[in-house]
């Protein structure tokens, strides 16, 4: 699929100015009158975060209406595309953020959404093609600008992806930092935008469908990184859930929101929720690249001529 690139225009101009209006005036409703905003306001107004996640899902509807028909992802991928964007809001810019400061396990869930499970949706859905045709040609000037060539090769190394999940993963999972991050909320925003940034790179790394001429790397390269990953967090994870020991006491002092889920409880189910789904994903790499295997060797075989005469006795994935 070849997308036409489009030059930054007026609904780009109108799209990006109402965001920028709307950001300007709920972040100065955080400020001034935190107590009376709905669920759905942020309880930290986190600007990137907020103008992030609406200008890619609007830079990625207007490439669904710029692509003609037949060449449109399906509606599982969009699905999953506007799924993983309305993931990251949610957790990130709602009064979730409160509740994720006020007990370890909601926390988690808020980590790991931002770091794994919204960014797999994201990638699943490989949204390249469509944000080609909506994303302004000059953004992809930007981004393909030979300066960062080198580093952005370097970052797109499935070994280099994983290291970079695994480390900032596990950084902000130390007490000593976490509780850092607890009451320093510019901390705490770079910790959730550090966690989008490092899972949107893994993720759009190791479950690129393409095969190694286009993504760079082979698909065994890519399901290695992918599945191995998991066992250092999966020790992690299971460290924290099953330990006697109270690491995160200072939700105690922050004011636990369910007091009837004791301190040793919140940590399990904080480190179950860090050490299963993750590790559900993970696994679910082998499959995703093994279809994806399937569907470039069936496009391969549509591709080949037959001689006249001929015909195939077998596929090479099905061996019919």
């Amino acid at each position: 699929m070849s997308a036409t690139i489009h030059r930054f225009d007026r609904g780009d101009r109108l799209a990006l100015g109402l965001i920028a209006v709307a950001g300007i005036l709920i972040d100065l409703a955080c400020r001034a009158l935190p107590a009376d905003l709905p669920y759905l306001a942020p309880f930290i107004f986190n600007a990137p975060i907020f103008a992030g996640t609406l200008i890619f899902g609007f830079w990625y509807a207007r490439g669904l209406q710029r692509l003609p028909p037949a060449d449109r992802p399906a509606l599982w991928r969009r699905v999953s595309y506007f799924a993983g964007i309305t993931a990251i809001y949610f957790v990130a810019q709602t009064h979730f953020e409160y509740a994720a400061q006020h007990m370890f396990f909601l926390n988690r869930l808020q980590q790991m959404t931002l770091g794994v499970f919204a960014p797999f949706l994201i990638a699943f859905a490989w949204p390249r093609d469509v944000l080609a045709a909506g994303v302004p040609a000059e953004v992809i000037a930007f981004a393909s600008h030979k300066i960062l060539k080198l580093p952005l090769a370097v970052l797109r190394n499935p070994i280099v992806a994983a290291l970079i999940s695994i480390a900032v993963t596990d950084i902000w999972l130390l007490p000593s930092v976490d509780f850092a991050s607890m009451i320093n909320p510019p901390l705490y925003a770079l910790m959730n935008i550090a966690m989008i940034l490092a899972g949107l790179l893994f993720w759009l790394v190791v479950i690129d469908p393409r095969p190694k001429a286009q993504a760079g790397y082979s698909y065994l390269t890519r399901m290695a990184c992918g599945f191995l990953t998991m066992f250092p967090q999966i020790l992690v994870a299971a460290t924290v859930a099953l330990s006697e020991i109270n690491y995160y006491d200072f939700y105690d002092l922050c004011g636990r929101l369910y007091p009837s889920i004791s301190p040793l409880q919140d940590q399990l189910i904080g480190g179950m929720i860090e050490w299963i789904p993750p590790g559900l994903l993970n696994t679910a790499v082998l499959f995703v690249l093994l279809n994806a295997i399937r569907k470039n060797e069936e496009s391969e075989t549509r591709a080949t001529p037959i001689p006249p005469g001929r015909r195939v006795i077998e596929a090479k994935w099905t061996g019919r």
